[in-house]
């Protein structure tokens, strides 16, 4: 059987230094991959997304700055909203409406799992302090517990400690979708009811955990069934 190829979402980045602008992803991301004998590809937006897309099998939505508020009925007159760029945002909405369209399995990783709510009808929370809402601190760890069950909640446990980096949190999910983990007021984890997509607030890439593992190959053998479905 051939690699199945997993397509990620691109992230911009310009250096001052240098006066050059790239298009990037962590390489945590893509060791997950590779080590599971997946092949990543870059989505690069232009006239050429499209096919890029019809070669997926699956979609890694990674983490980066906040989303445009004006996506989910909100503006960003406070300031609350950080680094925002509309090319992101454009690319990340196509991506995301491409795979709901083809059934792609998807795994949202932080911003990965604001941008599944925000572009497909749920919300966010802007500041999770500014709301007051009861959530540890950014750069810490902490519990997550699961509040529904889902394909892949049922395989991990109720309760184990996750690492977060996050600000923005998903304040409603869109129709379609479960909540699946939450932290105190925040919503952790989101499934969909009848489609292969998945995501979550926190790092798995990062804090590699048995629960990590347990994420990464649930969307791997995802992946892997709609390539043999699919081919």
């Amino acid at each position: 059987m051939k690699q199945p190829i997993i397509g990620i979402s691109p992230r911009y980045a310009f250096y001052k230094e240098t006066n050059r602008h790239f298009l990037q992803v962590n390489t945590d991301y893509i060791d997950q991959i590779v080590n599971r004998n997946a092949i990543p590809l870059i989505l690069v937006p232009g006239p050429n997304l499209l096919n890029s897309l019809k070669m997926c099998d699956g979609i890694l939505e990674i983490g980066g700055d906040d989303i445009d508020p004006k996506y989910y009925g909100e503006t960003n007159d406070l300031g609350l909203s950080k680094g925002i760029d509309e090319e992101t945002d454009l690319i990340d909405k196509e991506i995301i409406e491409y795979a709901i369209i083809n059934k792609l399995p998807v795994l949202g990783i932080c911003r990965g799992i604001q941008c599944i709510a925000a572009f497909l009808g749920g919300k966010l929370t802007q500041d999770i302090e500014t709301d007051k809402l009861e959530h540890p601190a950014v750069d810490k760890k902490h519990y997550v517990e699961r509040i529904a069950t889902g394909n892949l909640s049922k395989l991990l446990p109720e309760k184990f400690l996750v690492n977060t980096f996050h600000h923005q949190a998903v304040k409603t999910v869109p129709e379609g979708f479960i909540a699946t983990y939450k932290n105190a007021d925040v919503i952790e984890a989101i499934e969909h009811k009848t489609l292969p997509i998945v995501a979550v607030q926190w790092h798995p890439e990062r804090y590699y955990t048995k629960e990590s593992e347990i994420i990464f190959d649930y969307f791997l053998e995802k992946v892997n069934e709609y390539r043999e479905n699919n081919n």
